[in-house]
């Protein structure tokens, strides 16, 4: 799921394993659409190299280059502008020559970029790229390039099939993955990495499939001992998926325990921002439910006003996915103004223990091994196998 902490996959899908959902016409998995920034304000474009600006609605080009110095770009009623400039369009693609590329915030990517200027004048900028040149951007922030290239491997065929489930989910939508932790980490062209980037060729096409369909191969960072049923990601249940496998492998995982001191105000104030709205002041903090992993299902804070109940999901969005690393915690009181967390592994703890990973490929292990450990009974199939017309777990993604 980086030279930065491993945060794996954490979008909560709501899905329904009943029957296949077949394309009715033949599908294009040739480029996937990452939204890369949503809902900003203004965003600092650039080329390097010749380039085309297109007005999506018409189709034609309203303004080309040699090259793109630093530009702002921000929503208007009247559409977009683009440094001083007012293009009465709200939706545009900026496509670069072969030998060019786009610099988004600073970020370089591959592909073309498409900017749409939303209702509240926010803007969502998408990337449109090949996919295989998408996973060199998502494998070298998933996964430490200095990791044994079995595990990257593993991990490369995982977010393949995950990044195509998406793309057949949301062949109606305006993008396919975020380019955040939400879906998968996406550092771009500026990202890419030698040993990922061998990873990524070396498994090209490979995708995981059960009983011949594909499934979301969810991963995660560190599962802290054992990996989760895909029931908290929604309502899958097939066997690669089951959770419940026993994993000592990710106990040298900086991030196999941690504990974090919560204070009564801190959470207060983060309910108080949040559409939860406030709740006066903070009682207590009690746990409600666990899975069977041992992770938390429910929890319940107490409040003066009011007492609210939620999913350890929506508790970790509340105070930060890196602030509450995992559902996989204990509560214990520190004084009267504070409580203490103790807590292991990060992430939702669903299907491929990243961390694990590494070393079980460090004791030699390979990564079609490693895929039947973290997701049993699955079979790694290339994505040309499937046919044209492809087949995948039907499921309501958003």
């Amino acid at each position: 799921m980086r030279h930065k902490p491993i945060y794996g996959i954490f979008l909560l899908v709501a899905a329904v394993f009943c029957k296949s959902l077949w394309a009715a016409a033949p599908v294009s998995l040739d480029l996937i659409r990452v939204a890369v920034i949503r809902n900003d304000p203004e965003v600092q474009l650039q080329v390097f190299g010749r380039f085309t600006v297109i007005a999506t609605q018409t189709g034609k080009a309203i303004h080309q280059g040699r090259r793109m110095a630093p530009t702002a770009v921000r929503g208007v009623r009247q559409g977009l502008v683009l440094g001083e400039r007012v293009v009465p369009f709200n939706q545009i693609r900026v496509e670069p020559a072969s030998d060019a590329a786009i610099s988004v915030n600073g970020k370089r990517l591959r592909g073309t970029l498409e900017i749409v200027r939303q209702q509240d004048l926010t803007l969502l900028v998408i990337n449109h790229l090949p996919l295989e040149d998408y996973l060199r951007g998502v494998l070298s922030k998933e996964a430490p390039d200095y990791w044994p290239e079995e595990a990257l491997k593993a991990i490369a065929i995982a977010a393949r099939t995950y990044a195509v489930y998406q793309m057949l989910s949301k062949l109606d939508a305006g993008f396919d993955v975020t380019g955040d932790v939400l879906s998968q980490d996406y550092g771009g062209k500026s990202g890419e990495k030698h040993p990922t980037t061998r990873a990524v060729k070396a498994t090209r096409g490979l995708v995981l499939t059960y009983k011949g369909e594909l499934f979301p191969a969810f991963y995660h960072s560190t599962c802290g001992g054992m990996t989760e049923h895909s029931r908290v990601m929604g309502s899958f249940d097939i066997p690669p998926l089951s959770g419940g496998t026993f994993c000592q492998f990710c106990a040298g995982s900086p991030f196999y325990s941690w504990s974090r001191r919560l204070t009564k105000e801190d959470l207060n104030w983060a309910l108080y921002k949040s559409p939860y709205g406030t709740i006066g002041t903070i009682r207590a903090l009690r746990i409600n439910k666990r899975t069977p992993s041992g992770r938390i299902e429910t929890i319940t804070i107490v409040g003066e006003r009011r007492t609210l109940t939620m999913t350890a999901y929506e508790f970790r969005a509340l105070l930060g996915f890196d602030r509450i690393r995992s559902p996989l915690f204990y509560i214990e009181p520190d004084g009267e103004k504070a409580f203490l967390l103790h807590g292991h592994g990060w992430g939702h703890g669903v299907g491929l223990c990243q961390w694990g990973s590494s070393e079980l490929a460090r004791r030699g292990v390979l990564a079609n091994e490693i895929l039947a450990f973290y997701y049993p009974q699955s079979n790694i199939q290339y994505l040309r196998e499937l046919g044209i017309q492809r087949s995948i777990t039907k499921g309501d993604v958003p």
